[in-house]
């Protein structure tokens, strides 16, 4: 009972901090876009597409290898020592060929004239490497209270940075350097906090293993897939300005509505997620330490009350943001064109919910494996879709494609993950109550919206 009311707790800690996080994220995103523009916020996204992919390269596996080895009482020193080199050689790389490739990128994909811009983000790299690893510490002993101050840390000072640079250096130069700014102090606050709780309580460790090699085990996989999904997601975003162009819209009307979609439609679809990016983080050790032990029925009734959960919430956030786009999208952006975009994407949210804790789940359960299988799958068939599609029927090709993309990829890791878990499936429980739930909140508030 008591280990129960302590991820609960931490769930509830990092729910509170990630809405403020991704609220204070959707106000930030409103003032860039009376800075730079619907077109401006358009170059803002695919420069931080080809970012990611070095983000990605940096902080994916090294962490969950942190997270996995403590959670499984292998977080020795040592290994943590390990897994920081590990991450820290990775990022170092990355950062290197960002700098030494940004011109190139900058002219080729993003149609500016300096890569500056890609340059004052990759110092930012190995702060976020030595970051994620320490976070995965943390969420490993079941501590979400440091993670969550740095990353409230890492995003007050990236806004309040950008917006003192915004009247010293040029608008991308000033959102790089905030950006940057925000790494460093998030990393201070992890690093600090470590030092201080390893010299009072060293790491529990049960098992002195932690080689490179069972480093590399869980990290490699876990980078590969993220790097290469952050490779065709990265291609994927840079495609899409041209096909739209190629179907007829011009150079601004194109880069305009990719800015709509990705700059502001989906930091709103993404919202209300935090709740359930809280949960998927502290299972990934639960399950792994059930996992270690061979705690079937644990794992069961974990994987069990996350798809209840889950399924519940996004049904009625589907509800919510149907009936309420278009005064969202005036709300945060003065833009009626988000409020429209809002409403056809809302019922893609269940499957988007559910995916994320799915592959949060396969994680904790030594699948990783999979997901970056079913990640790879997915993002080769997003890349040749937009490709063939997107010149000849537009935007309306690339919502359908993002539909199709959740359906396929939900639909696979959801398999494997019942497999795994040996759950059975609950039509009543997982899909009736939260679609007949979410009918009923929807008349409710039509008429709510109708009277008042």
């Amino acid at each position: 009972m008591k280990k129960q009311a302590k991820f609960l707790a931490n769930t509830a800690i990092l729910t509170g901090g990630s809405l403020l996080l991704r609220f204070s994220n959707i106000w930030f995103r409103a003032y860039i876009l009376g800075k730079i523009g619907t077109q401006g916020m358009g170059v803002y996204q695919l420069t931080f597409s080809i970012f990611a992919l070095a983000i990605a390269t940096c902080t994916s596996g090294a962490s969950l290898s942190v997270t996995r080895m403590v959670a499984e009482g292998r977080g020795s020193p040592v290994c943590i020592r390990r897994c920081l080199l590990f991450s820290l050689g990775v990022s170092f790389a990355a950062a290197g060929v960002l700098w030494i490739g940004s011109d190139f990128l900058a002219q080729r994909f993003l149609d500016l004239s300096s890569g500056l811009p890609l340059r004052l983000l990759a110092p930012g790299l190995p702060f976020m490497a030595v970051c994620a690893c320490l976070k995965g510490y943390f969420f490993a002993i079941r501590n979400s209270v440091v993670p969550a101050i740095a990353e409230l840390m890492e995003q007050f000072t990236t806004i309040g940075t950008t917006i003192v640079f915004f009247w010293i250096f040029t608008p991308f130069s000033a959102l790089m350097l905030g950006s940057t700014a925000g790494e460093v102090a998030s990393c201070a606050v992890v690093f600090l906090a470590y030092r201080i709780m390893t010299r009072k309580q060293p790491p529990k460790c049960f098992n002195e293993s932690g080689s490179y090699r069972q480093i590399c085990h869980i990290a490699v996989p876990v980078l590969s897939g993220s790097f290469v999904r952050s490779f065709l997601s990265s291609t994927e975003n840079l495609l899409v300005p041209r096909g739209l162009k190629r179907h007829g819209a011009g150079t601004d009307a194109a880069l305009s509505q990719y800015g709509i979609i990705q700059g502001m439609v989906m930091p709103i679809l993404l919202f209300p997620s935090s709740f359930l990016t809280s949960l998927s983080s502290m299972l990934i050790p639960e399950l792994a330490e059930a996992n270690a032990r061979g705690k079937r029925q644990t794992i069961e009734r974990s994987a069990s009350r996350a798809f209840r959960l889950t399924l519940l919430f996004s049904f009625l956030i589907t509800s919510l943001l149907i009936v309420y786009a278009e005064d969202l999208g005036n709300l945060f952006y003065g833009n009626r064109q988000a409020g429209a975009f809002l409403r056809i994407m809302a019922p893609i949210i269940p499957l988007m919910y559910v995916d994320s804790i799915v592959d949060g789940m396969l994680k904790g359960l030594d699948q990783q494996a999979y997901s970056f299988r079913y990640n790879f799958m997915d993002s080769i068939m997003r890349v040749v879709l937009i490709a063939v599609l997107l010149p000849v029927f537009g935007v309306k090709a690339y919502i359908f494609i993002l539909f199709l993309s959740e359906i396929f990829n939900a639909s696979l890791s959801i398999s494997r993950l019942l497999k795994v878990a040996r759950v059975d499936v609950d039509i009543i429980g997982w899909i009736l109550t939260p679609a007949v739930s979410a009918a009923l909140l929807y008349y409710l508030l039509t008429f709510l919206k109708a009277v008042c």
